[in-house]
């Protein structure tokens, strides 16, 4: 597989970003949980990565019961199932966001033993969900900013991915995760290193983002926030032009 940088990002004014190297992708998030629903929306789709995010469904037994993140992982794979056999792009691959493995930045970053296990253990609870999707796609955002620290959380979190034996395709964004209010709405100085990271050890990655967060991610519309304003001189999309020069 070659490496690619799938785009999943909302910026207004944007230009089609396809004509500067990254590639479309599709996703299905806020729609319900309905296979049928799911179904007809793949066939609807012509990209090659068809992502069905149900990640507020349960799916941590360290904090969650058991018993609702096994309800959570069978409408996952009923609806996986409804899209791999409705989708019309023969090559078009399943995934979801951050289930498998189960996103986690402070137990990788400051382990212990009991932590470290009971994440692994989580990860493999989740894997039943694994055999139903073509691709893996840990969400490895930046949370803080500590760059050395990112790239430890990164690498354990993808080393967890890549125990489903299949590819891996992580979720990058060029802005940190909004759940950090100190550095909410900011863009990443290391993006970068994210990006010559996840090329060095991934099989393609998804940039997604775009989005103005407000203090308790104001409501407008189906989404939270709204679009950022397009900058096509923002030093992310400059470093992502060089991943797509090969440099």
């Amino acid at each position: 597989m070659a490496f690619k940088l799938y785009n999943l990002v909302f910026f207004k004014d944007q230009p089609d970003l396809s004509l500067q190297g990254l590639t479309p992708a599709s996703w299905y998030s806020r729609g319900g949980y309905d296979p049928v629903v799911v179904g007809k929306w793949a066939s609807e789709q012509k990209s090659d990565l068809l992502i069905v995010d149900f990640e507020f469904l349960c799916s941590d037994v360290r904090t969650e019961k058991a018993e609702c993140v096994a309800q959570g992982h069978a409408q996952r794979i009923a609806a996986f199932r409804a899209a791999k056999r409705d989708k019309k792009n023969p090559r078009a691959q399943i995934g979801t966001y951050g289930v498998c493995p189960k996103g986690d930045y402070w137990t990788p970053v400051m382990p212990t033993e009991e932590k470290l296990l009971a994440w692994y253990g989580t990860n493999r609870f989740n894997s039943v969900i694994a055999d139903d999707l073509d691709v893996i796609c840990p969400s490895i955002y930046s949370n803080y900013d500590d760059e050395k620290g990112w790239v430890k959380f990164a690498i354990a979190n993808i080393d967890e991915a890549y125990k489903y034996g299949k590819p891996v395709i992580p979720f990058i964004s060029p802005h940190y995760h909004p759940s950090n209010a100190k550095v909410r709405n900011k863009e990443v100085p290391y993006f970068g290193t994210v990006l010559d990271t996840v090329r060095e050890r991934c099989d393609s990655a998804i940039i997604w983002g775009g989005w103005w967060f407000g203090p308790k991610d104001v409501k407008e519309g189906d989404e939270p926030g709204h679009s950022l304003p397009w900058d096509n001189n923002a030093a992310w999309m400059n470093e992502v032009r060089r991943i797509v020069r090969g440099l």
